[in-house]
């Protein structure tokens, strides 16, 4: 019998395939890239380690739940226990299993980057988030996995299509932010448990003070937002922004067709 040639890419140990060592040459682990400059996420004071009821406690989560208290608003402390809760029902009501002590650190992590302190010049504000969730998991030596599972959830968390194909607390996350922010599967949620979580949370002015957050996290740096959701902000606050478009851009492409 004549043997099946197998041309797929053989993995190397250091988990790059074949192919890619031709093209870059060199035997490097696959790593997360850092940022060119490093935001420092500090230790909060023991004052405000302190979680909420129904939230996990853990030295992780005091510590998220501290920065939050020390660093953040009222608004975003508010928001981002309800994006727990919600994502936490909605992971609970599907029957799913996830790590909910993760999944509270990227609710609690997940708009750190609209604030002055963890803002960069020029990344997305959802990935500065991401890399402040980073730099902290990092420090407490959490395992690999689990923190760049934290990473894709803050930094897919405002994107469509993608959260549903990645870990279960990526798309738990998404979910969460979707219902708190856009309402999205409101009619499904159930009215206790929305009526309780608001209670405990209120959401005081909240469409207006949350997109005008959105802008203070990004006005310095607009050109992040192309292409995005946040893009639409700046339609709304910014006079004379114009818009990006995608079909544009294809027609100003300074390439000649052949």
């Amino acid at each position: 019998m004549q043997a099946t040639r197998n041309n797929s890419p053989k993995h190397s140990a250091a988990g790059l395939t074949d192919a890619g060592l031709a093209y870059g040459g060199l035997h490097t682990p696959v790593t997360f890239r850092r940022p060119q400059a490093v935001i420092p996420v500090p230790t909060p004071a023991q004052q405000f380690q302190k979680v909420q009821a129904g939230v996990p406690d853990s030295k992780l989560t005091r510590e998220a739940t501290g920065l939050l208290r020390e660093l953040s608003t009222t608004l975003l402390f508010n928001h981002s226990h309800r994006v727990f809760f919600w994502a936490s029902e909605q992971g609970r009501r599907a029957g799913y299993t996830f790590d909910a002590e993760l999944l509270f650190i990227c609710a609690a992590f997940h708009d750190l980057g609209l604030l002055q302190k963890f803002s960069s010049k020029t990344d997305r504000f959802e990935v500065d988030s991401a890399n402040a969730v980073r730099q902290f998991l990092e420090h407490h030596q959490v395992p690999e996995t689990r923190i760049q599972t934290a990473w894709d959830a803050i930094a897919l968390h405002t994107t469509p299509g993608i959260a549903a194909y990645k870990p279960v607390e990526v798309e738990l996350l998404y979910n969460g932010v979707g219902l708190d922010v856009l309402g999205i599967g409101y009619q499904e949620f159930p009215e206790d448990v929305r009526r309780q979580v608001v209670a405990e949370y209120p959401r005081v002015d909240f469409k207006q003070s949350i997109a005008r957050a959105f802008l203070n996290g990004f006005e310095h740096k607009t050109q992040t937002t192309e292409a995005t959701c946040n893009e639409d902000i700046c339609s709304h606050f910014l006079r004379g922004y114009r818009h990006g478009n995608f079909y544009d851009q294809i027609q100003d492409s300074p390439f000649e067709n052949s």
